[in-house]
């Protein structure tokens, strides 16, 4: 299960799971009940999110296409096509707007939401980007890779502002705080790692996982 919103007149609070057997899964969380199957990719469904006015849900999956749908009639928008192997991960920005996703291309793509189409392709990881996220005010994004950096990106000029190296091996998660200024990372080192994005300094190393470090969230306050 992957990200709650209200969604609707109603605020009614929905739950979106994408699965390996090809669909997602719209849930009720009032009455506990499936809301919706949504058909349409053709391989396993890696990572879900969901626009935060509730309306739109963004799935990648091993198809190598990101799929655009619409919580109220749910059904598909659209099916967004360029990356050229699996995709790994997808974040969207606060206003609805962006969508930016990592695949094993080694490229991270930008998506113009309300045209369909592709913004940029971003180039700069040595391997596959496994997590990527956008900040609040839609400006920055951080992707970690399987090259053990977090590279961090102007989604307005659609450069890479950064390649921050620290961990000794794959980057399989990363966060950014509501302000904007710092990022936290974890990797199959075993470590967290959390990252100024000003002064694109590490700030600390946080160790006491014995196993590798799959995921990792900030707080919003």
């Amino acid at each position: 299960l992957k990200q709650k919103h209200p969604v609707g007149p109603g605020r009614v609070t929905t739950i979106v799971s994408g699965s390996d057997d090809k669909t997602l899964r719209v849930w009720d969380v009032k009455s506990m009940e499936e809301k919706a199957c949504l058909e349409g990719h053709n391989h396993w469904v890696t990572s879900v999110v969901i626009s935060k006015d509730g309306r739109t849900a963004v799935s990648g999956s091993w198809d190598k296409t990101l799929r655009v749908w619409d919580l109220g009639s749910m059904t598909q928008k659209a099916c967004l096509e360029g990356h050229n192997h699996w995709v790994t991960s997808v974040a969207i920005s606060r206003d609805g707007k962006t969508a930016v996703s990592g695949s094993w291309d080694e490229t991270l793509r930008v998506w113009d939401l309300g045209s369909m189409t592709q913004k940029a392709c971003l180039e700069g990881h040595r391997s596959t980007p496994w997590s990527v996220a956008i900040s609040e005010d839609g400006k920055t994004a951080v992707s970690g890779s399987d090259d053990k950096t977090l590279r961090v990106w102007d989604l307005g000029s659609m450069t890479q502002k950064a390649c921050l190296e620290g961990h000794s091996g794959w980057v399989t998660s990363v966060a950014i705080s509501e302000d904007g200024k710092t990022a936290v990372s974890g990797s199959n080192d075993e470590t967290m790692r959390v990252w100024d994005l000003v002064s694109m300094k590490q700030k600390a190393c946080l160790e006491g996982h014995s196993g590798w470090v799959t995921s990792v969230a900030i707080s919003e306050d």
